[in-house]
């Protein structure tokens, strides 16, 4: 009995480092929802793809905290990308959509896609892969968001793994629902 104990215990330990070793950190940001196009970009997609809106940016994290560079693209770039179902039927209707990011530690953060448009709050959320020339590792990969026209740093989110695009009207009209 003491034997098949040690066994098992042996045989647990190898395969919860088996697991340990295969696990790997997400290297891809996903979006979703109420979209046409759902997609899954890795940082060289995004280069490639976006390489005309691609831009270093500078930003700080805090008051007391050093200016930084990041390397990234507009979160609208990347959102308009995916085409959002936009009904033709209501003026405005893109106007009523919502934009959540969520961390790979369940941490989200929101927008209304209207302060991302330019003709309406024209919001500078940057979604970035890089800060002065080091890709994010660890806690901070794959992809953090920097919101420069935010005058604090709450919707500041890194290790961003999912974007999810909401319609409105649709979630209103289920609340009012029951549903």
């Amino acid at each position: 009995m003491y034997r098949f104990s040690i066994l098992l215990r042996i045989v647990v330990a190898a395969m919860l480092a088996a697991c340990c070793a295969f696990a790997q950190e997400p290297t891809t940001v996903m979006v979703r929802g109420d979209i046409a196009k759902p997609q899954q970009w890795s940082m060289d997609d995004l280069k490639q793809q976006f390489s005309k809106e691609a831009q270093s940016i500078k930003f700080s994290l805090g008051k007391d905290k050093p200016e930084q560079t990041g390397t990234g693209i507009p979160l609208l770039s990347l959102i308009q990308a995916a085409s959002p179902k936009i009904e033709k039927t209501q003026k405005h209707y893109d106007l009523t959509f919502l934009v959540i990011l969520e961390a790979k530690d369940s941490y989200r953060v929101f927008f209304s896609l209207a302060e991302l448009l330019p003709q309406c709050g024209n919001g500078q959320a940057w979604l970035i892969w890089d800060v002065d020339g080091k890709p994010f590792s660890g806690k901070e990969a794959p992809f953090s968001l920097i919101v420069l026209s935010d005058r604090g740093h709450d919707r500041h989110i890194y290790g961003v793994t999912a974007i999810r695009v909401v319609d409105g009207i649709k979630l209103a009209t289920q609340l009012a629902s029951g549903q």
